[in-house]
């Protein structure tokens, strides 16, 4: 009797669990439908938009293939490679270089071949005259000794054997500097032309001007360098520079009331310390020729060419 009991028990237990979990399941099946599937749209309820899926990303570029570096053709190497391990080289050219600024491999047909058990650097570098003949004349046939760095060709140092031949190639100045002497007769070319061959000094130097702040431009028109008491007018002559030396004579001309003050001093003064006669512009016979016979000479009357009387009334 007691076994038949415990074995009720038992039924009912498991009944009762049974129903507990059949419930739990119809309960759940509905709200899960309900998240699932929305409810339909109407008219009256707009429908919200949907944004474009991401596009997919682009697919990794694949690595190149590394190819064999010899199959590649060989070229010339260009003047910034040159210039990439020979950097002085490069900058004395860029700076100094003048006509040879041109590509490296011109001159360099052959590179990267020395070899100092072979002592070849004398057959593989460049020679002058390749490109040169003689262009400073048969007797400066040794480049090197004036030129003495090609990839700065006007850079030329003042050696010795520069300075004691200028006039095997500046035979023009040369020449002047004998044929009219003057203080710079006296003075060696490298006294002016120092620390660089082509250095032109400026006048200043040794010089001052004929009236504070004379420009230096105003000095080569009226004297040449080598031949400087040689002076030559020309029609746009600075009067100015004429009273450094005549400031008397310039006073007296520029207060003067008479046409002469109108007139520039080169153009009576065709040529420097030429007097110049009156009748150069006024003609041999301005007044009768009794008056002349009588007063030859113009100044008796007229006094000061730079300030003659001017009529009054």
């Amino acid at each position: 009797m007691e076994r038949e009991k415990k074995k009720g028990c038992r039924v009912i237990t498991l009944l009762a669990v049974m129903a507990v979990v059949m419930l739990s399941i119809s309960c759940v099946k509905p709200v899960a439908e309900s998240q699932a599937a929305p409810a339909p749209a109407t008219e009256a309820t707009p429908v919200p938009a949907v944004a474009p899926a991401p596009a997919p990303p682009a697919p990794a570029a694949s690595a190149p293939s590394v190819s064999n570096p010899y199959a590649a053709p060989v070229e010339k190497m260009t003047t910034a490679q040159c210039g990439s391990c020979h950097t002085s080289y490069f900058q004395a050219l860029k700076n100094e270089g003048g006509r040879h600024q041109f590509d490296c491999v011109n001159c360099h047909v052959v590179y990267h071949a020395y070899n100092p058990n072979r002592n070849n650097w004398a057959d593989i570098m460049p020679k002058c005259e390749s490109c040169h003949t003689l262009p400073h004349g048969p007797t400066q046939t040794e480049c090197l000794s004036c030129h003495s760095n090609p990839h700065k060709p006007v850079g030329v140092p003042l050696s010795d054997r520069l300075t004691q031949n200028c006039a095997s190639c500046h035979a023009g100045p040369a020449a002047e500097l004998q044929q009219f002497p003057s203080k710079h007769t006296m003075v060696a070319c490298v006294d002016c032309h120092s620390e660089r061959h082509g250095n032109i000094p400026s006048c200043f130097v040794c010089h001052e001007g004929h009236y504070p702040e004379q420009p230096l431009e105003s000095c080569l028109p009226c004297h040449p360098v080598h031949k400087p008491r040689q002076i030559v007018f020309t029609e746009n002559t600075e009067l100015k520079t004429c009273s450094g030396c005549h400031s008397s004579v310039y006073g007296v001309w520029s207060g003067s009331q008479s046409k002469h003050a109108q007139v520039s001093c080169v153009a009576c003064h065709e040529q420097h310390a030429l007097i110049p006669q009156c009748s150069q512009c006024h003609g041999e016979m301005p007044h009768n020729a009794a008056l002349h016979t009588k007063f030859p000479d113009c100044l008796t009357c007229h006094l000061d060419p730079h300030d003659p009387p001017v009529k009054t009334q």
